[in-house]
């Protein structure tokens, strides 16, 4: 009978996959410092590879030699590190780990000092890379590029603008950090003379004009979408395309077409009065609320119609079978069985419809011009405005990112919840 091997001997062949991959990513980075050696001090370039830049600046405030020996230090430990890894040397394991660590909070010095962002992220992002590999986990080392782009683009954005909001801008619209405080938060919720609420109003206005395109796209795309379903395979392929057509074009140029069909001398206007003969004045359709509407309805229906499809077109019709054979109506077997089936689709198509709705500004701008003021109209009044408070639109910024996000987990909470009934 054969010996049973231990735990760690069985797993060490699945686990050395990764220290080679860690001891090649190691290599990677002497090979890198050897050309920065090469380059910067040895031949005193600074325009090409990243980090070149920063480190000339260091080298400047510090001296050529001491950079050629911090590089020269990093290169020799990457090397010998690297080499260790790849002959399957398992005691050097907390020296790589230390050392990726090591790499990231250099990473942050680097970055204090030159200011190079671009350097700093291929620092930080390599250490990281390899700290995935030293845990010898599948999933961290797939969701490592996920991590790194969002701390990138959104981590990193949201927290400048969770520090600019705490701010002041100058007389020269720059930003003031010296002194923190909330004051631009208390702003939101301060009257302002005989106006009153005015931020405040804002918020609850752009919270009530989503809420309603969110209902009227509902309204508007179920049927739809359950006509769609309902088609021959060929012709729903058709409708679908109908459907997908509107997001190859700009939603700029889109919306701009609305003002040729409703301004005074428009396309409707004409049809009503010249053909149709129902009014003898042309009507004032455009920059009104229901202008407003329509654009934004025109704008983000197929977000609604899309998953709801989706989730319809996976319907059990058995299920609507067995509730006829039962006796219930059509409207009873509707909202007994088929909406409470298609909920999913339901609550993905409202938080896809209601998110982008928050921050729209463009449709407001064109088809409201300007009397409409909505939470992205303020946004860019604040930030691209010649007299805009930069750290007061930070404040609104963060606002709507808590809009934002509170949206995203009511959904995350209803998409569970019609998940599991």
């Amino acid at each position: 009978m054969a010996a049973k091997l231990p735990r760690w001997a069985a797993a060490r062949p699945y686990q050395r996959r990764y220290e080679r991959w860690a001891g090649w990513a190691v290599l990677l980075s002497a090979l890198y410092g050897i050309a920065l050696w090469v380059r910067v001090p040895l031949l005193g370039q600074k325009e090409f590879l990243p980090s070149e830049t920063g480190l000339y600046r260091l080298a400047e405030s510090l001296s050529m030699g001491g950079v050629a020996l911090l590089l020269a230090t990093l290169i020799g430990l990457d090397g010998w590190l690297g080499l260790r890894l790849l002959n399957d040397k398992a005691q050097v394991g907390r020296i790589a780990a230390a050392r990726a660590w090591a790499g990231i909070a250099l990473s942050l010095l680097y970055f204090g000092a030159t200011r190079d962002f671009g350097g700093a992220l291929l620092i930080g992002a390599h250490s990281g890379a390899l700290l995935a590999l030293l845990s010898r986990n599948s999933g961290a080392l797939l969701a490592y590029p996920s991590l790194v782009w969002l701390g990138i683009f959104f981590v990193l954005p949201l927290v400048g603008v969770f520090a600019a909001s705490l701010g002041r801008t100058t007389e020269l619209g720059t930003l003031d950090l010296s002194t923190p405080s909330l004051e631009n938060y208390q702003r939101l919720i301060t009257p302002i003379g005989v106006s009153g609420l005015v931020y405040l109003n804002i918020i609850i206005r752009t919270l009530w004009i989503a809420f309603l395109t969110m209902v009227i796209c509902l309204v508007i795309g179920y049927p739809f979408a359950f006509w769609i379903a309902r088609q021959p395979e060929r012709w729903r392929n058709i409708w679908l395309l109908l459907v997908m057509i509107p997001f190859w074009t700009n939603l700029l140029i889109r919306t701009y077409a609305w003002i040729i069909i409703l301004r005074r001398d428009g396309v409707l206007n004409s049809v009503l009065m010249d053909v149709l003969g129902v009014i003898n004045r042309p009507l004032d359709l455009l920059n009104t609320p229901g202008a407003l509407l329509l654009g934004l309805v025109y704008g983000y229906l197929p977000f609604m119609v899309l998953p709801l499809y989706q989730s319809i077109e996976r319907l059990d019709k058995r299920m609507v079978e067995a509730a006829n054979d039962l006796y219930a109506d059509p409207v009873r077997a509707f909202w007994r069985v088929v909406f409470p089936l298609t909920l999913p689709g339901v609550v993905a198509g409202c938080i896809l419809v209601f998110i982008p709705t928050v921050g729209s500004y463009v449709i407001s701008n064109v088809l409201g011009g300007g009397k409409f003021f909505l939470i992205g109209n303020l946004l860019e009044q604040q930030f691209i405005g010649a007299s805009g408070d930069k750290a007061f639109g930070a404040a609104f910024g963060m606002v709507l990112t808590v809009l934002m996000l509170i949206a995203t987990l009511v959904y995350f909470r209803l998409g569970r919840k019609a998940a599991l009934t």
